[in-house]
């Protein structure tokens, strides 16, 4: 799959730009082209098979962008690593419902102090947007009017991390509608940047702490 977005890059001068801390800046400035790729980020299987969830989604996604610089024109070509994983769950509410926990890693490409990764330069509008047009392609149902209703801690590769936790309505595909939960967060490892999601229905007892542990089961490679 590839997408291709054009932004202008500011406020770039001679000499300084970089790439990631590990290329010249002679060498970027030269450049026509820059593509990096991320690193998959994925849960423990353990963890995925103890909660109950199966991977419904495992792609590469390849995204082009265009940015200006001294009114030259520069591709930049990112491979970002997307993984979703799906519980189906019986509720007593409204019968089937699901539960969804989706991961995606973007290069985190840095051009004179600037991250070109799309996450990086989201708000938290873009990002809860980002993070539900994820999850919407393996959900059947949609996520409607996210209110922030607290922020927790938790170990994140190693190192704690905020999670925002939404109020979201949940519109089913017959209409019916219910309460649940977003949970999400951005977080660096190495040179990628990721986001990680997940929601579930609020009556289902035991839900919240089954994505809570997938967050925190995200390796290291």
């Amino acid at each position: 799959m590839t997408s291709r977005r054009r932004f202008l890059l500011a406020g770039v001068t001679a000499g300084t730009v970089a790439l990631g801390g590990c290329t010249d800046a002679v060498e970027v400035a030269t450049q026509d082209e820059i593509e990096r790729s991320a690193e998959p980020a994925e849960p423990k299987e353990s963890s995925v098979e103890e909660t109950g969830f199966e991977e419904v989604r495992n792609e590469t996604v390849v995204v082009e962008e265009e940015f200006e610089e001294f009114g030259q024109r520069r591709e930049f070509t990112a491979r970002t690593e997307v993984r979703a994983y799906l519980r189906e769950i019986q509720s007593d509410l409204t019968g089937q419902e699901q539960s969804v926990f989706a991961v995606v890693s973007t290069p985190g490409v840095d051009a004179a102090g600037q991250q070109l990764s799309p996450l990086a330069n989201m708000d938290e509008e873009e990002l809860i947007r980002e993070a539900r047009s994820e999850i919407g392609g393996e959900f059947d149902g949609e996520i409607e009017d996210p209110e922030l209703d607290e922020t927790i801690e938790q170990e994140i590769y190693g190192e704690t991390r905020e999670v925002s936790v939404y109020e979201v309505t949940v519109i089913l595909p017959d209409g019916t509608e219910e309460q649940g939960y977003l949970h999400l967060t951005i977080v660096e490892r190495g040179e990628d940047v990721i986001l990680v999601a997940g929601a579930y229905p609020a009556d289902v007892e035991g839900e919240r702490e089954r994505i809570e542990r997938l967050f925190e089961s995200l390796e290291n490679e």
